[in-house]
């Protein structure tokens, strides 16, 4: 095959290869379809995690309120305190 021929076959697959545009218009609505479908999934996640922050709040704000230090103790009753 001479370089000439080649270069003719070459340049045939290229222009085979080129787009219209409505094939790239088709490949941008379906990229578009996507990334609105990953924003949905995204919005449902983060309506689903502010319902269970709010739920969490709700439930400590109607809870009896919990003390998570223990106690103060007593002094024990010196000799001295019990005489009198």
């Amino acid at each position: 095959m001479r370089t000439n021929e080649r270069n003719a076959g070459s340049d045939r697959g290229s222009i085979a290869l080129r787009r219209t545009a409505s094939e790239y218009r088709a490949t941008a609505e379906e990229q578009a379809a996507r990334v609105r479908e990953e924003i949905e999934a995204a919005l449902v996640q983060a309506r689903s995690t502010r319902e269970a922050i709010e739920q969490r709040i709700a439930d400590q704000l109607h809870a009896p309120p919990v003390s998570h230090t223990p106690p103060p103790r007593r002094k024990r009753a010196t000799r001295a305190s019990r005489k009198k």
